[in-house]
């Protein structure tokens, strides 16, 4: 088991600097869907706001046609925390892959993914180790204290390279950075594959009238899957790329983005999509 997973784990360091040109084959009619079929099958995977991206959108009001949700609104950590205190299984990596893969110059190579289920059995130890639940959660608080953030759900690749077996018993907790993310190559991707990785659930990035213009937010790699622009001298969010991680809203000089939250059950809403893609309780 060690040698199949460190074989995996040299292909996916290896052919990191080559994912963009792998994603774009994902669009080629027969090997895409191999890739698919190899890859990513029924994986489902969810973007969590920043803690500190809800809690300040959730202050002031912008002109998106709603209310911003009531200030005792839970936090998007509460999702992270839930699975960590069901999982019989924790284990922390010592490190980010893809951190490490793109010699990352701006984020903590060291707060790498958490993998919950029976398959982080199968992980060899000098790869992390298995942890307490009050060890996980103080990992995620410096991981968003860092400025990652975190995308939870059921990653075929991780069980692909890890050689956890089935994709069923492991649950991914990663702690994402904009520069070095292996899903910047989402909008490379075919549309089945990245449609996989969706935003939470109630959420919206809007922007309002405040919007100067000034193109921070689509400087650099605020967003790395290409939902902003500019038009017409504004801001402009394309709903159907947008994740919801809330980095554009940190960025804006004039506070004019705001994430919106449709309903104060974003939390119970997130936890039921998430709850059944892995048998946390497994022996």
């Amino acid at each position: 088991m060690g040698v199949r997973t460190d074989i995996g784990s040299k292909i996916i360091r290896a052919g990191f600097k080559h994912r963009f040109v792998m994603a774009r084959m994902t669009r080629l009619p027969l090997l895409g869907r191999a890739m698919d079929l190899a890859f990513f099958d029924q994986d489902e995977m969810i973007y969590l706001p920043k803690d500190s991206v809800v809690a300040a959108s959730r202050t002031r009001s912008i002109n998106i046609g709603a209310e911003i949700v009531p200030t005792n609104t839970a936090l998007p950590s509460q999702v992270i925390d839930h699975f960590l205190r069901r999982s019989r299984y924790i284990f922390i990596m010592n490190k980010c892959t893809c951190r490490d893969s793109n010699g990352c110059e701006h984020y903590p190579h060291e707060l790498g993914c958490i993998f919950l289920g029976a398959g982080t059995r199968k992980i060899p130890s000098k790869m992390g180790h298995m942890a307490t639940v009050e060890e996980a959660i103080e990992h995620m608080r410096r991981a968003r204290q860092a400025g990652l953030v975190h995308l939870i759900g059921r990653n075929k690749i991780d069980s692909v390279y890890l050689s956890t077996g089935p994709k069923e018993d492991l649950l991914s907790i990663c702690n994402c950075c904009e520069c070095c993310c292996l899903w910047k190559m989402m909008p490379d991707l075919s549309d089945p594959i990245a449609s996989t990785v969706t935003r939470m659930p109630g959420a919206r990035v809007a922007v309002g009238d405040g919007c100067t213009g000034c193109g921070r937010c689509v400087k650099d790699e605020v967003c790395f899957v290409h939902a902003i622009g500019l038009a017409e001298g504004k801001a402009a969010i394309d709903q159907e790329r947008c994740k919801g991680c809330g980095r554009c809203v940190e960025h804006c000089p004039s506070k004019a983005i705001g994430l919106h939250l449709d309903s104060e059950d974003y939390i119970e809403r997130s936890i039921r999509a998430i709850d059944p893609l892995v048998d946390l309780t497994k022996e």
